[in-house]
């Protein structure tokens, strides 16, 4: 048997229960994230297909992100409060029931503006349960993995994840439509039943079980009580009969479940360091999304000239990218540095954004492309990792939930920006405002996230401050 240190020199695993446990939820992730790269490359080519409007397939893209805006603070608490396992089981049920009723749609011949409304809202449904997913897998790695091997095991779900989301899912997903759409609609339902029959398969209880304060003792902290408690102490404070006990008791309630909402957010903020990298995630994501809303527009109906299934090879630099920055992030994480990982990335965005603005050529586009999801593939890896180590277990779905309000709700900010400023001139100033926008986040990454503050041991929380959502954490993040 290994030890730890030797686990860690030879990368692999120990063979034990909790290997079989993580390989069951890779195998979940897997499936569900190539059905997610079947969807990023069925949504914006359905929508070419039904219009010729570059505003209204942008709208596709923004109705795919617009839960990110509005999901994430209560999938957090969702994630905190009920067992991980079966939310992600339910949510990828759902996501396949909905494409089973938009194949419906489309095997009935409806006209094509009704399978264009009924698309937006399939992605809207789509959103939710990947917003779901994403967030309860993330909590759940550190319930199957030891600390010292979290690198390890989000360099595995993040690699799998580029390369069946981008790498192969958004070519064969091209490859599908042109087909025909009906196959890839019909593919990405039957790999949503497949990953939710995997997570079917993993044995145990996920429902957080750290030796935290419980909802009321958390809410107790910032003097919101509920129960009897607060009934009593309405009733000693004069005058209060039966029905101001209940309104008493109903109105503090109702603060306590907002209170709890709101916790990540609370924590987020009041962290400078972390607070500066999830609003650059923020910028950053907005880019992206605005890049990508409109990438499909000048690179099939524009002056690239791609077909549909060149649009999917075309993204899988993307994933190529992201694989490799995976794998090397645990390694450069030790050499290099958290900040010049960071600094990397965003200097990748911007060649990424900014090249289709001033050129047409698809050898450069791809490169730059490439280039773009190497850096993002660091990121994601580094910071995942990080935030796992620093937040408590008890409370990684309600301040990832904060993390992605944040940083993935500039999406929708950033798609609909971009279906607005490509109606009036066209793709190539939504590339060049994405570029210069994300360059711009240099600024507070040099300024604020330097060593001391990415690199500052976890301050030990004493009791009373782990009554408080409000106790100060490190910093840690999310992008995309």
């Amino acid at each position: 048997m290994l030890t730890p240190a030797a686990q860690r020199r030879s990368g692999r695993p120990e063979q034990h229960r909790g290997g079989r446990v993580f390989a069951r939820l890779w195998a979940a992730t897997a499936s569900a994230n190539l059905g997610d790269g079947l969807v990023l490359a069925l949504i914006p080519l359905l929508a070419v297909q039904l219009t010729a409007s570059s505003g209204l397939v942008a709208g596709a893209k923004l109705a795919h992100t617009l839960p990110w805006a509005v999901a994430p603070l209560l999938v957090g608490l969702l994630v905190d409060s009920m067992d991980r396992r079966r939310l992600i089981v339910f949510f990828n049920l759902s996501r396949a029931t909905a494409l089973a009723a938009l194949l419906a749609v489309l095997l009935l011949g409806a006209p094509p503006l009704f399978v264009l409304w009924f698309l937006y809202l399939v992605a809207l449904c789509l959103a939710v349960g990947e917003a779901v997913a994403d967030i309860a897998t993330t909590a759940i790695v550190p319930s199957v993995v030891p600390r010292h091997r979290l690198e390890w095991a989000n360099s595995w779900i993040r690699g799998t994840e580029s390369v069946l989301n981008e790498f192969v899912g958004l070519p064969l997903g091209g490859l599908l439509i042109a087909i025909g759409p009906a196959w890839a609609v019909g593919g990405a339902g039957g790999l949503y039943l497949v990953a939710a029959g995997a997570m079917l398969m993993l044995s145990g209880t996920f429902r957080p079980t750290d030796r935290e304060p419980s909802p009321d003792t958390d809410a107790a902290g910032h003097g919101v009580r509920s129960g009897t408690g607060a009934g009593q102490r309405a009733g000693h404070s004069g005058g209060g009969g039966d029905g101001d006990d209940e309104s008493n008791g109903a109105d503090e309630t109702g603060g306590r479940k907002r209170h709890l909402l709101t916790a990540g957010l609370r924590i987020l903020w009041r962290n400078r360091p972390l607070r500066t990298l999830t609003l650059m995630s923020t910028v950053m994501a907005g880019c992206w999304s605005a890049w990508l809303a409109v990438l499909v527009v000048y690179t099939v109906q524009g002056p690239v000239g791609l077909s549909p299934t060149g649009y999917g090879l075309l993204l899988t630099a993307l994933g190529a990218g992201a694989v490799i920055g995976a794998a090397l992030a645990p390694r450069l994480a030790r050499t290099v540095g958290v900040r010049w990982i960071l600094a990397a990335d965003v200097v990748a965005g911007v060649v990424m954004l900014g090249t289709p603005a001033v050129s047409a050529d698809v050898v450069a586009i791809a490169a730059a492309t490439f280039i773009g999801g190497l850096g993002s593939g660091l990121w994601n890896v580094v910071v995942i990792s990080l935030r796992q180590r620093l937040i408590p277990h008890g409370r990684l779905g309600r301040i990832s939930g904060a993390i992605r309000f944040l940083g993935w709700g500039g999406m929708p900010v950033g798609a609909a920006l971009a279906a607005g400023l490509a109606e009036l001139g066209g793709p190539r100033p939504v590339f060049a405002l994405s570029a210069l926008l994300t360059a711009c986040t240099l600024i507070p990454l040099l300024r604020i996230l330097n060593a001391p503050a990415l690199n500052a041991p976890p301050q030990e929380e004493s009791p009373e401050s782990q009554g408080s959502p409000e106790s100060p954490e490190s910093p840690a993040g999310e992008k995309r």
